[in-house]
């Protein structure tokens, strides 16, 4: 298939790898870069994302992708088999005002099927995306821990007049946010994960404030 040029808006915490994801400069929509990686349910290595000189791929940069083709499920539409062996290439950058003028803030009714942290399995299938840029207002912080005493990061916010709440977050650069810490608005990327417990969760894959 060659190769996506692609602004990347998500470099999250997946399983102890990268869930990449971002929009195709050619037509604007979202691409989502998967391996074949099983144990990781398709997550891409620190490794895969060094270039050829040297450097990192890092959000908001703009990367001439290398793919082997599409691979996308009913679930995740957007996923693109990436080519291991074959280097990624940085080759710009973008501010994320410059990335919403490609592809503006959506808006719809809810978020990813519905208001709650989770789509059951029985209707997932139905919402045909997996990916969304949204804005939303009254963003909070909220650092706990989980069954197993990890520290858990998520948040609360307000989107078109429903408060969402309990949604975790995969940014890591907001594991060390103070609890509590709120934001008037924030532009915020969310994804459906893979399931759990025949529940598939939503994660904010990208906080951008």
């Amino acid at each position: 298939m060659g190769k996506i040029r692609m602004v990347v808006l998500t470099k999250s915490s997946k399983y102890g790898k990268n869930c990449v994801a971002g929009i195709n400069l050619a037509n604007g929509s979202w691409v989502r870069l998967v391996t074949n990686d099983e144990s990781s349910h398709g997550a891409v290595s620190d490794e895969d994302l060094v270039c050829k000189d040297g450097n990192i791929v890092q959000v908001l940069d703009v990367i001439d992708a290398p793919i082997l083709g599409a691979c996308n499920t009913e679930i995740q539409p957007e996923n693109v088999l990436l080519d291991l062996d074959t280097y990624i290439e940085i080759v710009g950058k973008m501010s994320i005002e410059e990335v919403l003028n490609v592809h503006p803030l959506e808006s719809r009714g809810n978020i990813l099927g519905n208001i709650y942290p989770y789509i059951t399995e029985a209707r997932v299938g139905s919402v045909g995306y997996s990916l969304t840029i949204v804005e939303v207002d009254d963003l909070e912080i909220v650092q706990e821990e989980n069954p197993s005493g990890k520290p858990k990061t998520k948040v609360k916010f307000n989107y078109n007049g429903n408060q969402y709440e309990n949604i975790s977050v995969t940014d890591e650069k907001f594991y060390s946010v103070k609890n509590g810490t709120r934001y008037d608005k924030a532009i915020l990327v969310i994804s459906i994960g893979t399931p759990y417990n025949s529940k598939y969760y939503k994660f904010v894959s990208a906080i951008y404030v």
